[in-house]
């Protein structure tokens, strides 16, 4: 980790954002209401740049800089906005290409808009309609908003996406989160991010093509499209997919292990991110660098349980919808095993296991109807063996982590929600365009209605929100919400070990 730290380089050059802009025409606009939160949102996109690693190395690219796209949200204050303020609008996830934007949101199916994945009766040209209004949609946030004046020091929270995911995929609990004095930071994890536009970078840019690094960045060049970006269309801009080719085989077992260690060095660089920013900057000393969170979703969750294990610096983490993996170390070729030293999240000779294992205070969260990782679960135990899905125990790898472990813990399945509903996708954009009625997964010739949304995101931010009060800033308000079941009405299963005396 030092020598990572040692050889990072940050820069702190912020995005020309380009393409339409949403504009705040008057102070009417930014506040017509009493604010529900302590604060307003800024936020502002960043890239970063580790030195002491090649820019995709799971992918096979092994020159370069690794470089990851970052967005950072924090507090402002209400009384700051004023008309000068842009409003952030999901266009800017995709710096103002239209292009890119309906690539990303057409060229993958189950969580976008497709002909095959809407509701019936939904043409192509509602669907065109549908991607040109969440171009110049308006989020949360504003961009390059100030910094509160208030003086407090702010913990942080490290967003992970999920697999072909991109930074925007936890918005809603990032924005959250900043409204109420955190600072969040994502950074989409090349290679494993659809459409990643790295030739966005300011290094490309005019002026910046002499520097040490932009030379290195030369290599990159190549690889990137007429529109910036890195990846493959037939992958969804990835450069790997775990488990995707070949199946459960030692090959991919490597290559899964591979990417989640290559994920948690993200992380780490980011945390070195961080640092930098608290010395430097508008940023510089309004950063509790001592009481770091971490939290995603889909396999952005199985990166939370690798960091929360593999990285010191994560005091507390939040899984949302996180696949399980059965402890398969007994099982396989000694020479595929991690030697003492060697990193590894799943494959250790020695050390833990930790898709399988809680090792720090811990909230998962998932889908009582999430046939993605049901189905997995179902596939895997019916295979190597171990405890298949029920009714009564819909993700019995997680609960058996959950009941087993140390650590602080909660454990939460939400009813009548799937691999979408907690995310930033489909489902939350367009409900009206999207199908609410799926079969069940254990009973296929009964369907149930899709949780609202909206309902869905709000139980998120608030548990999110008690969850990281109580572990990075010790409210014992917070706790005690974080221990009632408050939505227990809608359909949330709750509940928690460990909290009385850590």
């Amino acid at each position: 980790m030092n020598s990572i730290a040692s050889r990072f380089t940050l820069s702190l050059l912020l995005i020309a954002l380009i393409g339409q802009l949403v504009a705040c025409s008057s102070p009417a606009n930014i506040a017509v209401s009493k604010p529900t939160t302590p604060y307003a949102v800024g936020s502002t996109t960043r890239f970063l740049h580790d030195e002491s690693r090649t820019f995709d190395s799971v992918g096979g690219v092994n020159e370069g800089v690794r470089t990851l796209i970052t967005e950072i949200w924090y507090p402002v204050d209400h009384s700051a906005l004023s008309a000068e303020h842009r409003r952030a609008s999901y266009g800017d996830y995709a710096f103002g290409d239209r292009n890119v934007h309906r690539r990303m949101l057409t060229d993958t199916t189950f969580f976008h808009l497709t002909p095959g994945s809407v509701r019936e009766g939904v043409d192509q040209s509602a669907i065109d309609a549908a991607i040109d209004e969440l171009f110049t949609r308006s989020r949360g946030s504003f961009v390059d908003a100030p910094l509160t004046s208030k003086g407090r020091s702010m913990p942080v929270i490290v967003m992970t996406h999920g697999d072909a995911g991109s930074r925007y995929s936890m918005e809603t609990v990032c924005e959250y989160l900043a409204a109420h004095g955190f600072l969040v930071i994502a950074p989409e994890h090349t290679g494993n991010s659809p459409f990643a536009m790295v030739g966005k970078d300011p290094l490309f840019g005019t002026g910046q093509s002499d520097t040490e690094l932009a030379l290195k960045m030369k290599e990159i060049l190549p690889l990137l499209d007429e529109h910036g970006v890195y990846g493959h269309a037939d992958k969804y801009g990835q450069s790997y997919i775990p488990l995707a080719e070949g199946g459960l085989t030692p090959q991919a077992l490597a290559k899964l292990d591979a990417a989640l260690v290559q994920r948690v060095n993200d992380l780490r660089t980011t945390i070195t991110a961080i640092k930098s920013l608290n010395v430097d900057g508008e940023f510089a000393g309004r950063i509790d660098v001592e009481n770091i969170g971490l939290m995603g979703r889909s396999f952005g969750g199985a990166t939370t349980l690798a960091g929360l294990m593999l990285e010191d610096q994560f005091k507390a983490g939040m899984a949302v919808v996180p696949p399980s993996l059965p402890d398969m170390r007994a099982v396989l070729p000694a020479e595929l095993l991690r030697a003492a030293g060697e990193e590894s999240v799943i494959l250790s000779r020695e050390g833990g296991y930790a898709l399988g294992e809680i090792s720090k205070p811990t909230l998962i969260l998932s889908g009582g109807e999430d046939a993605l990782i049901m189905g997995v679960s179902k596939q895997l135990t019916a295979s190597l063996g171990g405890q298949p899905p029920t009714p009564d125990n819909r993700h019995p790898m997680l609960k058996a982590a959950y009941e087993q472990t140390k650590a602080p813990a909660l454990y939460g399945v939400l009813n009548n929600s799937n691999h979408g509903s907690l995310g930033v996708a489909a489902p939350y954009w367009w409900p009206n365009l999207k199908p609410v009625q799926f079969p069940q997964f254990f009973a296929p010739d009964q369907t149930y209605i899709l949780v609202d949304a909206n309902l869905a995101h709000r139980i998120q931010q608030e548990k999110a929100l008690e969850f990281f009060e109580y572990f990075l800033k010790g409210s014992q308000e917070a706790k005690a919400k974080l221990l009632s079941n408050d939505y227990a009405e809608a359909g949330l299963r709750w509940d928690a070990r460990n909290l009385g005396s850590e």
